[in-house]
């Protein structure tokens, strides 16, 4: 199975788009996908490098046919297309629903369906890719390195460094 054919599998679910007559194209749906594939490498750097070609809709290599299949890769590709998608299915509906306001007294309210769509951009794919990407980027800790020395405890006070050995602490701290 080729990135084609797998990745609009996963996206169409993420989107509930797996009807018979789908919302959306494959074409534009591919589309999609490449586009959040260019987003997600500038991202994230994954020890398989790629190549996005937006304009003729390819990734290369081909991540679901790899020795060892890049599911990182395609978790995040993926995420990244539903997130896009599902943003611009609520800009979509703010444009055709619109945003209700009355004169007295104001009130300017925001009904109707897009509630929907701002609570699905709140915890649906939007949120779980920057989940993923962040724990997949922390996951990664050949940047990170520690800085080791004496613990000198949570309520440190550089004060006691000059080697004054009485025992009248208060006069270190201000009231």
């Amino acid at each position: 199975m080729a990135w084609d054919t797998e990745i609009p599998l996963i996206v169409r679910s993420w989107i509930n788009d797996l009807s018979d007559t789908p919302t959306y194209s494959d074409d534009r749906v591919l589309q999609l996908i490449v586009v959040a594939a260019q987003y997600v490498i500038n991202e994230v750097e994954f020890t398989q490098p790629y190549t996005i070609d937006i304009v003729n809709k390819n990734i290369a290599p081909d991540p679901t046919t790899l020795d060892d299949k890049d599911v990182n890769f395609i978790g995040m590709v993926s995420l990244k297309a539903s997130c896009i998608l599902d943003q611009s299915s609520l800009r979509t509906r703010a444009a055709s629903e619109g945003i209700r306001a009355s004169l007295g007294p104001a009130n300017l309210a925001v009904g109707g369906s897009l509630r929907g769509y701002e609570t699905i951009l709140a915890k649906g794919p939007c949120s779980i890719y920057e989940k993923v990407r962040d724990d997949f980027i922390l996951g990664q800790a050949d940047f990170i390195k520690a800085i080791l020395g004496p613990f000198v405890g949570n309520n440190f006070d550089g004060r006691y460094i000059d080697g004054h050995s009485d025992n009248d602490r208060s006069k270190y701290f201000y009231s």
